[in-house]
Parts: C-alpha cells; structure tokens; sequence
C-alpha cells in the first residue's frame, strides 16, 4: 500500500469509525474535530516530509550514521516509563527525543532552522519563547495530571512514525483495526510490515543522531514498542532493554482513563466499551509478551523494572540496571540520581478516576491478569465496601 494510499484510506475511515458496532453513526463532535484536525495534521505532514526529502540534499550523510547500543524503555504503559525514561535522560552517554522535534521538526534541516529561530529569539528577549511558554501550558498544562510535558520534554519517539502511520496513539482519530495490529506487531505483523516500519525508524533515528552526536546512544522510551521488542531486537542486534511492569490494579485502570481522556475530545459520546474491551486484551498481551521476549535475551541486554520499587528506590534501580549492561555510571549522572531519590520521597500521582466509571472491577482484573497476580507478589485487587471508590494511577 503506497502512503498515498494509506492517508486516504484512513481520512475515509476516520469521519464514522463504527467502534466495532459498538457505537454507530456519527457525532458532531466528532464532525468538528475532523474538519479541524485533518487540515492542520495535512499541513504539518506537508511541511515535515518536504524537511524530509530536503535532508537527503543537504545532509546525505546521515544515512552512513551508525546507531550504537540503543536502549529502549518498553514495558506496560502506566508502569514508570515516563519516570524511568527521564532519570536515564539525565545521563550525557544518552540522547533522547522532545516533543517539537518529533512534531514540528523530525527532519535535520527543520532542526537547524528552528534552532537558528530560537537563538535568535534568544538575543531578543525571548519574546517568541515567553509566548510559547504561555500557549503551551494552556494547551497542555490539562494533561499533566496524567502525563506531564513540555514541548522541550523528553517523549515517546513513535510519535516520529506518524507520517508512516506507525503511531499507534492514531487510532484516536482512526479507530479501526489496522492500527490496533499495531499492538501485536512481533505477533501478527506480516515481514513486509515489520521491514516499512524499521526502515522508516531507522532513518528517524539517524537523523535525531546526525544533529545532535553521532558518538550518543540513543534512549527510547515507548509502551507501545512492547509489541514490537522481537522486531526491534532483530533491527538492533546490540541493543539494550528494560521492560517496566507494574501491579494489574494500578495500572490497567489507570491507562483505559487516559485513553478515555482523548476518546473523548474526538468523539464526546461514551465509547468505554470499546476501549476497555480493545486494552483488556491489549494489556494482557503486553504483560504476556514482555516477560516471554525479554526472558528469551541473553541477561546483558535485558532488565525489568517494577514500578513499586522504582518509585521509592529510583537511583539504586537505575544503577542496577547500568550494572547489568556493563556500563558505567559517571559523577555527574550519580548526583542527579541522588537528587531524584530525594524528589521521589515527597512525589504523589494527581490522576485519579473512578473504578466503576471505567468498568474494570476487581473480578475483570483477577479473571484477566489473575496470571501475574500468581508471578508476582502485588496485592490482588478486592471487591471494595464502597464501589464508588476512588482510585490513585
């Protein structure tokens, strides 16, 4: 399927998702945000794939940059990936993706330009970064109870597959199944599949290298390469992994809340069940597929990470991990260590939801990852007095 092809089949697609039949016809909501979200998402692809082909004139090069012992942060979302992923960040070996880079510039010459812009600014005052600052917290500053970030903030580098339809955080604007085989790649992603996708990472990755160290390894951190460990392991024979887990109770509710959140903004009718139906199985196949691909790596290239002790050890966690891989922690990155060990001793969630909103009681937890109650020792969720109970991600 040529990419051409690929937007217009999912531009039709996106005006009446049908959620499976669960939901039909469609909102006006849903109307308003595809008549303003497709202009604006086709104007941005527009610009970024000219920055694209504009590379291959200025910056050939970077097709000959080496990627060197790449480490990705998977795992199951809600699981300290965020947390994980911005403590490894303040280690210099390491470089990592922000947010405008994988918007707004994915390609080298966009990067050049918009910095050139910002050092400009710079020199003025800051009046464009003052206003941006402002826009950015209006827009944004909602989500922090669920997800903190910034436009400078280190994210999730599948974000840089949108032009090739490998994000899977599309399936918002495009409910339908094609993108939910997304989150069974390793399983059921055919070779030509797996083959487009890699390439196209391939490249993002050598050019986010090419602009900022070809002498950096690269830190990724994304729960939605989880299905996509075997695959991406193949891709990058010398690469590391730490798969981060996480009680069932916590989070699994915590991510059908999140996603609840954006389902909403796109569509404004109740969609719960289709999204609590789709991630059950989801999860649990996350949960699954973690354990059994990690556990088939040799000891030097994986590692998990509980959430429950990151959280209340995080320097000593990250320095296990850094043992396991045979690398070396620096002075510098220790002390910053050190000083999120005293953060995380006062840190508490501000996500908080409603168990029975979402549908996920304890007998739908204990029937579907009753398994990983049995792996592991985390509290199995029980019928609480009191349903209307509140829960803390």
């Amino acid at each position: 399927m040529s990419v051409l092809t690929r937007y217009l089949q999912f531009f039709l697609l996106s005006w009446r998702p049908g959620y499976q039949g669960r939901v039909s016809g469609l909102s006006w909501q849903r109307l308003v945000i595809m008549l303003l979200f497709w202009p604006l998402f086709l104007v941005v692809q527009l610009i970024n794939g000219a920055g694209l082909l504009l590379d291959y004139v200025l910056f050939p090069d970077f097709r000959r940059v080496s990627i060197r012992e790449p480490l990705f942060v998977v795992g199951v979302p809600r699981s300290g990936t965020t947390f994980l992923h911005r403590l490894l960040a303040l280690d210099d070996r390491f470089t990592t993706t922000a947010l405008w880079e994988l918007l707004f510039a994915p390609s080298i010459s966009q990067r050049y330009f918009w910095t050139a812009i910002a050092g400009l600014d710079r020199a003025l005052g800051r009046p464009l970064g003052r206003l941006l600052h402002w826009a950015e917290r209006r827009l944004l500053g909602g989500l922090d109870g669920v997800h903190k970030t910034g436009l400078l903030d280190p994210e999730e580098d599948y974000l840089g597959l949108i032009p090739v339809w490998g994000c899977f955080l599309m399936v918002l604007v495009v409910p339908v199944p094609a993108l939910w085989r997304l989150t069974f790649l390793d399983r059921d992603g055919s070779a030509a599949e797996k083959t487009r996708l890699m390439r196209a990472y391939r490249r993002f990755v050598q050019r986010h290298l090419y602009f900022h160290g070809q002498h950096k390894q690269l830190l990724s951190k994304n729960p939605s390469f989880t299905p996509w460990i075997e695959t991406l392991s193949d891709a990058f024979p010398d690469a590391r992994f730490i798969g981060c887990l996480r009680n069932p109770s916590q989070s699994v509710p915590s991510q059908i809340n999140s996603i609840l959140i954006g389902a909403k903004l796109f569509d404004g009718r109740d969609t719960t069940a289709y999204w609590r139906q789709g991630f059950l199985e989801m999860l649990d196949y996350y949960y699954r597929h973690l354990l059994d691909a990690l556990a088939a790596m040799d000891s030097h290239q994986q590692a998990i990470s509980v959430m429950e002790t990151l959280a209340c050890e995080p320097a000593r966690t990250v320095l296990g991990f850094y043992q396991a891989f045979g690398w070396q922690a620096g002075q510098a990155f220790q002390e910053r260590l050190a000083e999120q060990d005293r953060r995380a001793r006062s840190y508490q969630s501000g996500h908080t939801y409603s168990l029975e909103n979402l549908g996920v009681d304890a007998d739908t937890l204990n029937a579907v990852f009753g398994w990983v109650y049995d792996r592991y020792p985390f509290p199995r969720p029980q019928r609480p007095p009191d349903s209307s109970r509140r829960a803390r991600a």
